[in-house]
């Protein structure tokens, strides 16, 4: 994991930080009010909030009062993509327990708080971290954020499943190598990934294969698309001047029926372009009737390596209808959504190497 950089201010807010963000919209009157409560200081309804502001920042501030302001300029955490890992070689959950208490309790010495759940094979570790964004103003810095590490138990191992983040990705690891030292078994990782297969079509096809109808859930829009453009190596001589003066890299697509657009067509039909994300929604066949707002996305385009996914919400099936109101997915929903995206995923990652691997036979 990376060493944490510390900024300037690590202790206190100055005068002017809480000058400055007690004049910040974020921060309601009630707070401001609570503020001078404490100190038993009356406040007129029409003093301006500057000259409140100017007042409050001369007087001695504690860790409650930073605390206060801070909650009130933190910045509302969205939830994250998840990515996975298919992990081969682990037997049952003994194999990975005592890594997981192992992690627990270097995360817990350093103030995250941690709790681990789970049933006879599956584990759940929900994190409550810290980050900080010194481009931020002091008493905004430090921002509170959740995620999640999960073991799901398969035939061959375990999928291992995380919230899609710098910070998370290396506890994931940190994890993972305490487990391979605690075992002598040989563990196999593989994630799901298009860095062999480098053909632009066969790697748009992946996507319009992951969005397709089938058994479980039938396409019903598709909202947006990424095309992406590697850019050639500049083997030119120095003196030689290139005919083309422009280049484009991203061309991106929104609106309704995306998939149809005759522009995207032009798009793929060129060698080069090829998809690295998609979003569409997706019908619920078997029960419930509910539209899926589905996204997933390869956050190295050029390598399409870094596969996530994410369920945006929930059009819900009521009284014969699709609702237009899109709702927040519950804990299930998720869950069962990214068994369906992984699992179709990796059997089309599969179907693609077949396929390499026999055209070049």
């Amino acid at each position: 994991m990376k060493k944490q950089v510390h900024g300037p201010s690590q202790f206190y807010a100055t005068d002017k930080n809480v000058f400055d963000a007690l004049n910040q919209h974020k921060v309601d009157n009630p707070t401001i009010l609570k503020l001078f409560e404490r100190r038993n200081i009356i406040v007129g309804k029409k003093t301006p909030r500057e000259e409140l502001a100017k007042y409050f920042a001369r007087l001695t501030h504690d860790y409650y009062d930073h605390q206060d302001i801070a909650k009130r300029l933190g910045i509302t955490t969205r939830r994250e993509r998840l990515t996975s890992l298919d992990l081969k070689g682990l037997n049952d959950k003994s194999d990975i327990q005592a890594p997981i208490d192992q992690l627990k309790a270097e995360l817990e010495s350093t103030g995250n708080v941690i709790q681990v759940s789970g049933d006879a094979d599956n584990v759940t570790i929900n994190i409550q971290y810290s980050t900080i964004d010194y481009k931020l103003s002091e008493l905004s810095q430090v921002q509170a954020k959740d995620g999640t590490i999960e073991f799901e138990k398969t035939p061959e191992g375990y999928i291992i499943r995380n919230t899609d983040n710098e910070h998370m990705n290396d506890l994931r690891e940190s994890l993972l190598g305490k487990i391979e030292k605690s075992t002598t078994t040989e563990i196999t990782k593989s994630a799901i990934s298009l860095f062999d297969i480098t053909s632009p079509k066969e790697r748009s096809k992946f996507f319009y294969d992951l969005i397709k109808t089938d058994q479980s859930y039938r396409m019903e829009d598709v909202t947006s698309v990424f095309t992406y453009r590697a850019k050639p190596d500049d083997d030119s001589d120095e003196g030689e001047v290139s005919d083309e003066d422009t280049y484009i890299e991203k061309v991106s697509l929104s609106g309704s029926g995306v998939s149809r657009s005759e522009l995207l067509n032009q798009l793929l039909d060129n060698d080069d372009f090829y998809i690295i994300k998609v979003r569409w929604e997706a019908k619920q066949l078997l029960k419930g009737g509910h539209v899926y707002d589905i996204e997933a996305t390869f956050s190295n385009p050029q390598d399409c390596t870094g596969f996530s996914y994410i369920l945006k919400g929930v059009y819900q099936y009521e009284e014969g209808k699709v609702s237009s109101q899109r709702r927040t997915p519950t804990k299930e929903e998720i869950k069962v959504v990214s068994q369906a995206v992984e699992a179709k995923s990796r059997d089309l990652v599969k179907k693609l190497d077949e396929q390499r691997q026999t055209e070049a036979e």
